[in-house]
């Protein structure tokens, strides 16, 4: 079995791996399970088709970003090409990625699923002279939270206390993020909710936590790019796993919908919080989850969540369970290694399995 490794160059920001010491450890767990591994980097579209139309037929590709250069400066999305050359893919395609990407897509499609989320408001830079009006007949309250559309990992975000503030972050935002529109939406008092999906076969695995900063209570604070960048302390920042039934519930009922609606393949993690009325309002999906061990959301959420193993052992069930699915989509064999050590075969009562990804899902076991 082949993994190819696609990286692009300027672009390792917003990828899996975000670092060639990240990447490093990933590639030693995939050749300890006796896949033969080829790590390349795209500078241009020319060269990622090169790469594309030499990789064989019973290889992987893993696209380590989002996008790929051109020399107009286009956004051109890497996965595009995956599947223009038909290749099995890791993860979610283009589509996919796209609809997640873009926070306001993000959104109608959340409504029209029936999915709760914020009332939220979105505002081109043509639209932004008249911000007070669209602010008004909005029905948002203030504070209200500003976000660029087109960005990830809470790039750009922030709150205004009433017109003038949110006029000048709307204009700021636009300008610092020109591929991007304005999404305003109610702040919602509570810490942040973010739940890990990973799939294997018919079973699902939810991994339901907070992303709680004590120093920026949630109940008036939001979480900037500078909360989500320093270092897990176990003090400040952590991620406690989510006991509340009322909680666990809805994200069992809405999460799998979620995942459906987007066609989200492998990984994913949904993020929300709670309004007044303690209903989960989801207003984030991540279709390019970070990996990076050990300081990553979606590690430490699998960390936390299987507190009776060593790091190690836990990041390599991650990795061998996002490779398993991918492989048993496209009806590769699976190394035995990773049949035998996944999330799924690990024990924790903090996780949430459920058996199906479907309208009909039932629950297998919530612990």
């Amino acid at each position: 079995m082949k993994i190819t490794i696609i990286n692009s160059k300027k672009h390792w920001r917003n990828g899996w791996l975000s670092s060639q010491a990240e990447l490093q450890i990933v590639v030693d767990i995939l050749k300890k399970a006796d896949i033969e591994v080829h790590i390349t980097e795209v500078d241009s579209v020319a060269s990622l088709e090169n790469v594309l139309q030499n990789v064989s037929d019973n290889t992987l590709v893993w696209s380590n970003a989002y996008y790929v250069n051109t020399k107009e400066n286009e956004v051109v999305w890497l996965n595009d090409y995956v599947q223009k050359y038909q290749l099995p893919l890791l993860g979610s395609g283009a589509t996919t990625l796209r609809n997640l990407l873009q926070k306001d897509i993000t959104q109608q499609m959340l409504r029209t699923a029936h999915i709760p989320i914020p009332n939220n408001l979105v505002m081109n830079a043509t639209q932004i002279n008249e911000i007070e009006l669209l602010l008004a007949q909005s029905n948002l309250e203030f504070p209200v939270v500003l976000k660029p559309t087109a960005e990830s990992g809470s790039v750009g975000v922030v709150m205004a206390n009433d017109v003038e503030d949110a006029s000048q972050k709307a204009k700021q935002i636009l300008h610092n993020y020109p591929h991007s529109q304005v999404i305003v939406e109610p702040f919602l008092p509570s810490d942040d909710i973010t739940c890990g999906f990973l799939q294997l076969g018919d079973q699902t695995l939810l991994l339901p936590t907070y992303y709680l900063v004590k120093s920026k209570a949630g109940t008036h604070h939001i979480l900037s790019r500078t909360e989500r960048l320093s270092p897990w302390d176990g003090k400040d920042k952590m991620q406690p796993v989510i006991t509340d039934e009322q909680i666990r519930t809805q994200l069992t009922v809405q999460v799998p919908r979620i995942i459906e609606a987007f066609d989200i393949q492998d990984i994913s993690r949904v993020d929300g919080r709670l309004d007044k009325t303690g209903t989960l309002r989801f207003f984030d999906v991540n279709g390019l989850p970070a990996l990076c061990f050990p300081e990553g959301v979606m590690v430490k959420q699998c960390l936390n969540s299987f507190p009776n193993y060593e790091e190690k052992v836990v990041f390599e069930a991650l990795i061998h369970t996002v490779v398993n699915n991918a492989l048993q989509r496209y009806g590769f064999s699976v190394p035995p290694i990773m049949q035998e050590h996944n999330l799924f075969t690990l024990q924790s009562d903090l996780v949430i399995t459920l058996q199906k990804i479907a309208s009909d899902i039932s629950l297998a076991d919530s612990l």
